[in-house]
């Protein structure tokens, strides 16, 4: 396909900032790009009608830590990055809040719950024996009093214990995109869906192919593709999909809240009286880690016994189901910290949120467009 004359001397013509990914980071990045450059022409592109990763088909999280993450994570990596991670993830999450309004994210803050039961009681044991010395740092880092708290009481079945972080909150996936998808519309970015990249030649002016076969030139190329990132480039990243059921509606709802499981890797909420329960990634990492949109039929079967079983304490029917693709680091540890960098000249990326972007966006944006700025 060839570019017609419409394309080349208006729509894809003399783009001062190209941002490839129509997600949440890219989104934000091309705001923030607008607001300090009003004259600039930035336009972002996506290979679907809207970013298809995990922006669109995550859970709703507002969270940022929870106590058993937290100690597995020391495990892999050093303090000062595993509770950098965690400040980024607050405040960005504050970023989100204020610039959006919690009223159009429809956002509440209901809390958080981790819960334990027999088979993981050593992890309840080492997370209150942990309490004190994580809430300490967690009030120096982010200024919030006693983050986490114990409480032996839950009236979720099989539950021995839980402990419960006061600060973390929900909010409608579908509202929190489409709202920052307009704002971005309202200020004059130009959105334009089913448009994949192929390759670029870098320069003064980077020149982009697609699989389309459009031409594209642009003064600075940024790609905020996250775990499709690597198919770009060479990057410390792999897809990470993650599974997601959601139930029937019911008349009195088990819990409400955030509530996680087994160091965060089964984590559920209330939604118009239902619940939405995914993960239990770990059970087949090597299966999940792909960047196709499949279900696992293993891990699927096991967040429908989980649901029955450790939430409801009784059969309920699966309404929804659907997996969406995050990004992790490669190896045993699987990095989390976000890959925010000039590649070359002209060229950004920012990638690898590890399943926290939502938290994460807008800090990640902010450190995204500081960086192409600031080699101006």
């Amino acid at each position: 396909m060839h570019n017609v004359y419409w394309e080349k001397e208006h729509l894809l013509s003399k783009i001062d900032y190209l941002i490839v990914g129509m997600g949440l980071v890219g989104l934000q990045t091309a705001i923030n790009l607008k607001e300090a450059e009003p004259k600039a022409k930035v336009v972002v592109i996506d290979r679907h009608a809207w970013s298809l990763g995990a922006s669109t088909r995550n859970a709703g999280f507002g969270c940022f830590a929870n106590v058993s993450e937290i100690l597995d994570d020391l495990q892999n990596d050093t303090p000062d990055n595993v509770y950098g991670n965690i400040k980024k993830r607050y405040l960005g999450l504050q970023k989100l809040r204020t610039k959006f309004g919690d009223k159009n994210l429809d956002y509440a803050e209901k809390g958080s719950v981790e819960i334990f039961t027999q088979e993981n009681k050593t992890h309840l044991n080492n997370g209150i024996d942990s309490l004190q010395g994580i809430n300490t740092i967690l009030y120096n880092e982010l200024g919030l009093d006693n983050v986490f708290s114990y409480k032996s009481n839950n009236a979720l079945p099989n539950t021995i214990g839980a402990i419960h972080n006061a600060f973390e909150g929900q909010l409608h996936t579908g509202k929190l995109y489409e709202t920052v998808h307009s704002f971005a519309q309202d200020i004059g970015i130009k959105l334009y869906g089913g448009i994949e990249v192929k390759s670029w030649i870098g320069g003064d002016i980077i020149e982009i192919d697609t699989h389309d076969g459009l031409k594209i030139v642009t003064k600075k190329l940024i790609l905020c593709t996250n775990a499709f990132t690597s198919k770009l480039m060479d990057a410390d990243i792999l897809p990470a999909r993650g599974q997601v059921i959601l139930s029937e509606r019911v008349a009195q709802l088990p819990c409400e809240g955030l509530h996680m499981f087994d160091s965060g890797y089964y984590y559920w909420r209330d939604i118009d009286n239902r619940i939405l329960l995914g993960g239990a990634r770990n059970l087949d990492k090597e299966e999940e880690t792909s960047y196709k949109l499949d279900t696992n039929t293993t891990i699927v079967d096991e967040l429908k016994r989980f649901m029955n079983e450790q939430i409801f304490g009784r059969e309920v029917f699966i309404e929804y189901q659907w997996s969406g693709i995050m990004a992790m680091g490669k190896g045993e540890t699987q990095q989390k910290t976000p890959i925010v960098k000039e590649v070359e000249p002209n060229i950004y990326m920012a990638a690898r949120l590890g399943g926290m972007g939502v938290a994460l966006s807008a800090n990640v944006a902010d450190e995204l467009v500081k960086t192409a700025l600031s080699s101006v």
